[in-house]
């Protein structure tokens, strides 16, 4: 009867822990589009060093139509959003494959360029951009030393 008391404790335990942690759930594109406009505004660049990254505004491409994508500063941009993958020929270029993962702390776009006219143009990569605490935001890509954070600026 001992052991099963303690067994019991145990498991409350992990399981309160497992309520207080916080969770990354899958989200879709029309629930991203209301967390973004939630974020939108300036921001300044707190940490990183990637010509990518530079202060600026959080915005959409065209406020009127979200599926054009969204930017953040000059150099930081998502475009043509969409759910699920969508692979696009570009005459004289390669097969364009993009693919969004929205989850309820940001977005992941992977991007691949493959049968190239010219090899050199093959691209495998993906970007993601993070909505943290304290209306901070920090954008990486993968398989390189990008990672920048940003600030919201107050008025």
């Amino acid at each position: 009867m001992h052991h099963s008391k303690i067994a019991f404790f145990i498991a409350l335990a992990l399981f309160s822990h497992l309520c207080d942690a916080k969770s990354v759930l899958p989200s879709n594109k029309s629930q991203f589009v209301k967390l973004l406009n939630a974020h939108l505004g300036s921001y300044k660049l707190t940490t990183g060093t990637s010509e990518l990254c530079t202060s600026g505004e959080l915005k959409w491409v065209n406020q009127n139509n979200p599926n054009l994508g969204f930017s953040l500063g000059s150099g930081i941009i998502f475009n043509a959003l969409h759910n699920g993958t969508q692979t696009n020929k570009v005459p004289n270029f390669c097969l364009v494959t993009t693919k969004f993962k929205y989850t309820s702390e940001g977005i992941t776009m992977a991007l691949r360029h493959d049968r190239c006219d010219n090899p050199e143009d093959s691209l495998d990569s993906s970007q993601t951009l993070r909505f943290l605490a304290g209306n901070k935001l920090q954008y990486t890509v993968e398989d390189t030393d990008v990672m920048c954070n940003f600030e919201l600026q107050r008025l």
